[in-house]
Protein backbone atom coordinates (compact mmCIF):
# COMPACT_ATOMS: atom_id res chain seq x y z
CA UNK A 1 0.00 0.00 0.00
CA UNK A 2 2.74 2.14 0.83
CA UNK A 3 4.60 1.47 -2.61
CA UNK A 4 1.72 2.30 -4.30
CA UNK A 5 0.94 5.40 -2.78
CA UNK A 6 4.65 6.39 -2.81
CA UNK A 7 4.66 5.91 -7.20
CA UNK A 8 1.04 7.98 -6.95
CA UNK A 9 2.51 10.79 -5.27
CA UNK A 10 5.87 10.39 -7.48
CA UNK A 11 3.90 10.26 -10.95
CA UNK A 12 2.23 13.39 -9.47
CA UNK A 13 4.84 15.59 -8.80
CA UNK A 14 5.96 15.12 -12.24
CA UNK A 15 2.73 16.28 -13.90
CA UNK A 16 2.86 19.50 -11.45
CA UNK A 17 6.70 19.82 -12.38
CA UNK A 18 6.39 19.76 -16.16
CA UNK A 19 3.14 21.76 -15.96
CA UNK A 20 5.15 24.32 -14.05
CA UNK A 21 8.00 24.48 -16.95
CA UNK A 22 5.52 24.30 -19.35
CA UNK A 23 3.71 27.45 -18.11
CA UNK A 24 7.01 29.50 -16.98
CA UNK A 25 8.21 28.90 -20.29
CA UNK A 26 5.33 30.21 -21.90
CA UNK A 27 5.43 32.84 -19.31
CA UNK A 28 9.22 34.17 -20.23
CA UNK A 29 7.80 33.79 -23.74
CA UNK A 30 4.89 36.20 -23.20
CA UNK A 31 6.97 38.30 -21.00
CA UNK A 32 9.87 38.66 -23.41
CA UNK A 33 7.11 39.27 -26.25
CA UNK A 34 6.07 41.96 -24.80
CA UNK A 35 9.12 43.72 -24.10
CA UNK A 36 11.45 43.31 -27.30
CA UNK A 37 8.59 43.28 -29.89
CA UNK A 38 7.73 46.44 -29.20
CA UNK A 39 10.93 47.93 -28.55
CA UNK A 40 10.87 47.27 -32.46
CA UNK A 41 7.96 48.48 -33.30
CA UNK A 42 7.19 51.68 -30.78
CA UNK A 43 6.86 54.90 -31.43
CA UNK A 44 8.89 57.49 -29.94
CA UNK A 45 7.61 61.07 -29.07
CA UNK A 46 10.31 63.42 -31.04
CA UNK A 47 9.84 67.18 -30.04
CA UNK A 48 10.35 69.44 -32.67
CA UNK A 49 13.68 71.24 -32.25
CA UNK A 50 14.52 74.63 -34.03
CA UNK A 51 16.51 74.16 -37.10
CA UNK A 52 19.84 76.45 -37.19
CA UNK A 53 19.45 77.35 -40.26
CA UNK A 54 15.97 77.78 -42.22
CA UNK A 55 15.65 77.40 -45.98
CA UNK A 56 16.31 81.02 -47.35
CA UNK A 57 18.24 80.14 -50.23
CA UNK A 58 20.17 83.48 -49.67
CA UNK A 59 22.34 84.61 -53.13
CA UNK A 60 25.33 85.63 -51.33
CA UNK A 61 28.71 83.48 -50.17
CA UNK A 62 28.28 84.38 -46.10
CA UNK A 63 25.61 85.65 -43.87
CA UNK A 64 25.11 85.58 -40.17
CA UNK A 65 22.46 87.18 -38.19
CA UNK A 66 22.02 86.93 -34.44
CA UNK A 67 20.17 88.18 -31.60
CA UNK A 68 21.75 89.61 -28.41
CA UNK A 69 19.21 90.20 -25.77
CA UNK A 70 19.73 92.98 -22.76
CA UNK A 71 21.60 90.29 -21.00
CA UNK A 72 23.88 89.62 -23.51
CA UNK A 73 23.06 86.55 -24.03
CA UNK A 74 23.25 85.90 -28.17
CA UNK A 75 21.31 83.28 -30.45
CA UNK A 76 22.30 82.33 -33.94
CA UNK A 77 19.28 83.27 -36.19
CA UNK A 78 21.29 82.43 -39.67
CA UNK A 79 24.30 81.13 -39.97
CA UNK A 80 25.92 80.53 -44.36
CA UNK A 81 29.40 79.72 -44.44
CA UNK A 82 30.15 82.19 -41.17
CA UNK A 83 33.79 81.46 -40.69
CA UNK A 84 35.08 81.83 -43.95
CA UNK A 85 37.48 84.96 -44.82
CA UNK A 86 36.06 87.16 -47.36
CA UNK A 87 36.67 90.71 -49.14
CA UNK A 88 34.34 93.26 -47.33
CA UNK A 89 34.69 96.05 -49.61
CA UNK A 90 33.61 98.93 -47.86
CA UNK A 91 32.65 97.60 -44.68
CA UNK A 92 36.12 98.37 -43.77
CA UNK A 93 35.11 101.84 -43.16
CA UNK A 94 33.32 100.68 -39.82
CA UNK A 95 37.07 99.97 -38.41
CA UNK A 96 38.29 103.27 -39.95
CA UNK A 97 35.47 105.21 -38.17
CA UNK A 98 36.50 103.12 -34.83
CA UNK A 99 40.13 104.20 -34.75
CA UNK A 100 39.25 107.69 -35.53
CA UNK A 101 36.58 107.27 -32.66
CA UNK A 102 39.49 106.00 -29.84
CA UNK A 103 42.14 108.66 -30.94
CA UNK A 104 39.84 111.74 -30.20
CA UNK A 105 42.01 111.68 -27.11
CA UNK A 106 44.64 112.80 -29.58
CA UNK A 107 44.87 116.57 -30.84
CA UNK A 108 44.95 114.84 -34.28
CA UNK A 109 41.12 113.89 -34.19
CA UNK A 110 39.79 116.31 -32.60
CA UNK A 111 36.30 116.37 -34.30
CA UNK A 112 36.63 120.35 -34.35
CA UNK A 113 39.48 120.22 -36.28
CA UNK A 114 39.70 120.75 -40.15
CA UNK A 115 40.76 118.27 -42.93
CA UNK A 116 42.67 118.74 -45.58
CA UNK A 117 42.36 117.31 -48.43
CA UNK A 118 45.89 115.93 -50.05
CA UNK A 119 46.07 115.23 -53.76
CA UNK A 120 46.42 111.65 -53.01
CA UNK A 121 43.25 111.36 -51.01
CA UNK A 122 41.06 113.29 -53.72
CA UNK A 123 42.37 110.84 -55.76
CA UNK A 124 40.68 107.75 -54.97
CA UNK A 125 38.07 106.21 -56.79
CA UNK A 126 35.13 108.38 -56.55
CA UNK A 127 31.60 106.99 -55.28
CA UNK A 128 28.45 107.55 -57.64
CA UNK A 129 26.74 109.99 -55.95
CA UNK A 130 28.36 112.67 -53.53
CA UNK A 131 31.68 112.65 -51.38
CA UNK A 132 33.96 113.07 -54.14
CA UNK A 133 36.58 115.89 -52.49
CA UNK A 134 39.33 117.77 -54.40
CA UNK A 135 43.12 118.97 -53.46
CA UNK A 136 42.69 121.54 -50.85
CA UNK A 137 39.37 121.02 -49.59
CA UNK A 138 39.13 122.05 -45.87
CA UNK A 139 35.88 120.47 -43.44
CA UNK A 140 35.41 119.76 -40.46
CA UNK A 141 36.60 116.14 -39.15
CA UNK A 142 32.70 115.36 -38.35
CA UNK A 143 31.67 116.27 -41.62
CA UNK A 144 34.69 113.75 -43.01
CA UNK A 145 33.42 110.75 -40.92
CA UNK A 146 29.68 111.78 -41.94
CA UNK A 147 30.61 111.77 -45.70
CA UNK A 148 32.63 108.48 -45.42
CA UNK A 149 29.65 106.19 -43.42
CA UNK A 150 26.89 107.92 -45.03
CA UNK A 151 28.39 108.23 -48.48
CA UNK A 152 31.17 105.99 -48.05
CA UNK A 153 33.88 108.29 -49.91
CA UNK A 154 36.61 106.63 -50.34
CA UNK A 155 38.11 110.05 -50.08
CA UNK A 156 37.26 111.01 -47.24
CA UNK A 157 38.58 107.59 -45.64
CA UNK A 158 41.88 108.28 -47.11
CA UNK A 159 41.80 111.48 -46.04
CA UNK A 160 41.11 110.86 -41.97
CA UNK A 161 44.29 107.73 -42.23
CA UNK A 162 46.45 110.74 -43.80
CA UNK A 163 46.19 112.84 -40.31
CA UNK A 164 48.85 110.55 -38.89
CA UNK A 165 49.96 108.71 -41.67
CA UNK A 166 47.87 105.60 -43.77
CA UNK A 167 50.67 103.31 -43.06
CA UNK A 168 50.55 104.00 -39.25
CA UNK A 169 46.94 103.92 -39.42
CA UNK A 170 46.17 100.27 -41.25
CA UNK A 171 48.33 99.05 -38.35
CA UNK A 172 46.15 100.68 -35.66
CA UNK A 173 43.02 99.22 -37.55
CA UNK A 174 44.95 95.60 -37.32
CA UNK A 175 46.14 96.06 -33.65
CA UNK A 176 42.16 96.89 -33.12
CA UNK A 177 41.33 93.85 -34.91
CA UNK A 178 43.90 91.97 -32.89
CA UNK A 179 42.60 93.13 -29.47
CA UNK A 180 38.89 92.27 -30.18
CA UNK A 181 39.52 89.13 -31.44
CA UNK A 182 38.78 89.28 -35.01
CA UNK A 183 40.94 86.43 -35.53
CA UNK A 184 40.11 86.11 -39.56
CA UNK A 185 40.24 90.30 -40.31
CA UNK A 186 43.06 91.77 -41.74
CA UNK A 187 43.09 95.27 -43.51
CA UNK A 188 45.71 96.62 -45.87
CA UNK A 189 43.79 99.98 -46.64
CA UNK A 190 41.39 102.41 -44.48
CA UNK A 191 39.00 102.72 -47.94
CA UNK A 192 38.03 98.78 -48.77
CA UNK A 193 39.33 99.47 -52.11
CA UNK A 194 40.60 96.06 -54.25
CA UNK A 195 43.98 95.79 -55.07
CA UNK A 196 44.77 96.75 -58.46
CA UNK A 197 44.92 94.52 -61.26
CA UNK A 198 44.13 91.35 -58.66
CA UNK A 199 41.39 89.67 -58.95
CA UNK A 200 40.03 87.80 -55.86
CA UNK A 201 41.13 83.43 -54.91
CA UNK A 202 40.76 82.39 -51.84
CA UNK A 203 45.02 81.71 -52.46
CA UNK A 204 45.58 85.61 -52.31
CA UNK A 205 43.12 86.65 -50.11
CA UNK A 206 45.64 88.46 -48.44
CA UNK A 207 46.09 91.86 -50.61
CA UNK A 208 42.28 92.55 -49.86
CA UNK A 209 40.76 93.66 -46.70
CA UNK A 210 38.94 90.68 -45.64
CA UNK A 211 37.06 89.47 -42.53
CA UNK A 212 34.26 86.85 -41.82
CA UNK A 213 30.50 87.53 -40.68
CA UNK A 214 31.41 86.38 -37.44
CA UNK A 215 34.17 88.85 -36.84
CA UNK A 216 32.06 91.58 -38.23
CA UNK A 217 29.61 90.96 -36.06
CA UNK A 218 31.87 91.16 -32.57
CA UNK A 219 32.98 94.09 -34.22
CA UNK A 220 29.61 95.61 -34.49
CA UNK A 221 28.92 94.37 -30.82
CA UNK A 222 32.23 96.46 -30.21
CA UNK A 223 30.65 99.42 -31.70
CA UNK A 224 27.00 99.18 -30.38
CA UNK A 225 28.77 99.30 -26.98
CA UNK A 226 31.23 101.67 -27.16
CA UNK A 227 30.75 103.95 -29.86
CA UNK A 228 27.05 103.57 -30.87
CA UNK A 229 27.26 107.60 -32.63
CA UNK A 230 28.96 105.07 -35.58
CA UNK A 231 26.18 104.06 -36.78
CA UNK A 232 24.07 106.89 -35.35
CA UNK A 233 25.74 109.05 -38.43
CA UNK A 234 24.95 106.04 -40.75
CA UNK A 235 21.52 106.59 -40.15
CA UNK A 236 21.79 110.21 -41.21
CA UNK A 237 19.82 111.51 -44.57
CA UNK A 238 22.25 113.44 -46.70
CA UNK A 239 20.97 115.62 -49.52
CA UNK A 240 21.15 112.85 -51.96
CA UNK A 241 19.56 109.49 -51.71
CA UNK A 242 22.22 106.15 -51.42
CA UNK A 243 21.22 103.54 -54.42
CA UNK A 244 20.60 100.23 -53.23
CA UNK A 245 21.81 101.15 -49.36
CA UNK A 246 20.05 100.31 -46.42
CA UNK A 247 16.57 103.45 -47.25
CA UNK A 248 15.76 100.71 -49.75
CA UNK A 249 15.24 98.02 -46.96
CA UNK A 250 11.42 97.43 -45.64
CA UNK A 251 12.09 98.11 -41.87
CA UNK A 252 9.00 96.35 -40.01
CA UNK A 253 6.82 98.66 -37.46
CA UNK A 254 8.36 95.80 -34.47
CA UNK A 255 11.92 96.78 -35.21
CA UNK A 256 14.06 100.13 -34.69
CA UNK A 257 16.77 100.90 -37.19
CA UNK A 258 20.53 101.25 -35.33
CA UNK A 259 22.16 102.10 -38.14
CA UNK A 260 24.63 99.84 -40.54
CA UNK A 261 27.21 99.73 -43.64
CA UNK A 262 27.01 98.97 -47.07
CA UNK A 263 29.54 97.81 -49.55
CA UNK A 264 30.41 96.73 -52.66
CA UNK A 265 33.49 96.37 -55.05
CA UNK A 266 33.85 94.20 -58.33
CA UNK A 267 35.80 91.43 -56.28
CA UNK A 268 33.67 91.70 -52.83
CA UNK A 269 30.51 91.82 -54.70
CA UNK A 270 27.65 93.38 -52.23
CA UNK A 271 28.17 93.74 -48.60
CA UNK A 272 26.20 95.18 -45.87
CA UNK A 273 26.19 95.23 -42.14
CA UNK A 274 22.52 95.88 -40.81
CA UNK A 275 21.33 96.60 -36.72
CA UNK A 276 17.99 96.59 -35.75
CA UNK A 277 16.43 96.37 -32.29
CA UNK A 278 13.22 94.09 -31.93
CA UNK A 279 10.51 95.27 -29.33
CA UNK A 280 11.69 93.57 -26.35
CA UNK A 281 14.97 95.62 -26.49
CA UNK A 282 17.11 92.91 -28.44
CA UNK A 283 19.52 93.67 -30.75
CA UNK A 284 19.22 92.01 -34.02
CA UNK A 285 22.90 92.33 -36.20
CA UNK A 286 22.98 91.14 -39.78
CA UNK A 287 25.77 90.58 -42.10
CA UNK A 288 25.91 89.99 -45.50
CA UNK A 289 29.36 88.98 -47.98
CA UNK A 290 29.41 88.55 -51.37
CA UNK A 291 26.44 89.25 -53.01
CA UNK A 292 26.21 89.29 -56.99
CA UNK A 293 25.10 92.96 -57.11
CA UNK A 294 24.48 95.98 -54.99
CA UNK A 295 20.89 95.19 -56.04
CA UNK A 296 20.60 91.46 -55.14
CA UNK A 297 22.48 92.76 -51.61
CA UNK A 298 19.26 94.66 -50.91
CA UNK A 299 16.94 91.83 -52.08
CA UNK A 300 18.72 89.19 -49.84
CA UNK A 301 19.39 91.26 -46.57
CA UNK A 302 15.57 91.57 -46.75
CA UNK A 303 14.92 88.18 -46.73
CA UNK A 304 16.71 87.96 -43.29
CA UNK A 305 14.86 90.64 -42.08
CA UNK A 306 11.22 89.23 -43.14
CA UNK A 307 12.42 85.83 -41.40
CA UNK A 308 13.26 87.48 -37.98
CA UNK A 309 10.08 89.07 -37.92
CA UNK A 310 8.24 86.36 -38.28
CA UNK A 311 10.13 85.10 -35.34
Amino acid sequence: MNLKLFFLAFFISLLWWGGVNYFQGNLENVFYAQISQPMEEAVFVNFPQEPATPELNLQAKAALAIRVNKKGSKKSLFSQNASQPLPIASLTKLMTALVVFENTAEQDYNFSNLVTVSETAAAKEDVPVFGNLKKGDKLLLERVLELMLIYSSNDAAAALSEIIGEENFVDRMNQKAQSLGLENTHFVNPTGLDPKDIHYEENNIEYFNHSTVEDLIKLAQYILKGYPKIFEISLSQGPYPVENGTSDLIIPEKFKFLGGKTGYTDEAGGCMLLVLENEKGSELINVILGAPSPEIRITEAQKIIDYQARL
